[in-house]
């Protein structure tokens, strides 16, 4: 179902890319700080990866394809774990997931980073809807710390899918269909808008995608445009579900350069 490319952590030595492993709670809550010596200081901007996986697979070693270019480009980069289903139901993993939203913004103002960007890919888009709205972790302030939010093809309305036996087998994510649609990003409604007035929203989905896929990153762009967000939806031509994520490690593919564009 998934394909995967491994990191290759010596290629990213030989690249000047140092690692530093930090952890934000038991099990795999595990992130990798990617920067380089040369130019990357600790308050140099920062980007967070959130893989993809259909919550229940894959994980931070096979999904650092984003961090060569932003390295090069003076970021660093957080790419972390988050525990599976089925030994942690979909709902357990979103609160789990909150303590990452507070651990990395920790992070950044420690660092005195010069802002953060994230980026979702699948599953991981899903997951990063939560830091629109976690009341008592964003402020105003950490939310004007934050140039970009990038959901790239991702899951927003659970309903569809998850009595899909391809997706949830023997619901292995441990939902109902009540839980599916109160963890449904599409259906949520979003306190402290106006904190977002500087970030860019981008909703962006491979042209290779399902039917499902593409409705859905539209339906969810409108729905945060509607609600006040800065949004932009993009659909990109040529791709599919996978390449859309493993060309960011080339600088000159499409989607790199539309990364690129976002924070200049």
């Amino acid at each position: 179902m998934y394909r995967s490319r491994p990191l290759n952590r010596e290629a990213l030595f030989n690249q000047g890319i140092q690692v530093d492993q930090r952890r934000y709670g038991p099990d795999r809550q595990v992130v990798d700080i990617f920067y380089s010596l040369k130019n990357s200081t600790q308050a140099a901007p920062l980007m967070v990866f959130v893989h993809g996986g259909y919550w229940q697979m894959l994980d931070k070693n096979n999904s650092c394809s984003i961090v060569g270019p932003y390295v090069r480009r003076g970021y660093r980069v957080a790419v972390m774990d988050y525990n599976l289903c089925p030994n942690v139901t979909l709902g357990h993993l979103m609160e789990q997931f909150r303590d990452f939203i507070a651990w990395i913004f920790d992070y950044a103002e420690h660092c005195q980073s010069q802002g953060i960007s994230f980026a979702g890919h699948s599953a991981g888009a899903h997951l990063l809807a939560e830091v629109l709205k976690s009341p008592g972790i964003i402020t105003l302030a950490r939310a004007r710390m934050v140039s970009s939010i990038i959901f790239i093809s991702g899951i927003y309305d659970l309903r569809e899918i998850w009595n899909l036996e391809s997706v949830n087998p023997k619901n292995i994510l441990g939902i109902t269909h009540a839980q599916a649609e109160a963890l449904s990003p599409i259906l949520w409604e979003y306190n402290d808008v106006d904190f977002w007035t500087f970030t860019g929203m981008h909703v962006i989905v491979a042209e290779h995608e399902s039917v499902t896929f593409i409705e859905q990153s539209r339906r969810f762009a409108e729905s945060l445009r509607h609600q006040g967000f800065k949004t932009n939806f993009k659909i990109f031509k040529k791709y599919d579900h996978f390449d859309i994520i493993e060309e960011t490690s080339d600088d000159k593919s499409e989607i790199s350069q539309f990364l690129r564009s976002i924070d200049e």
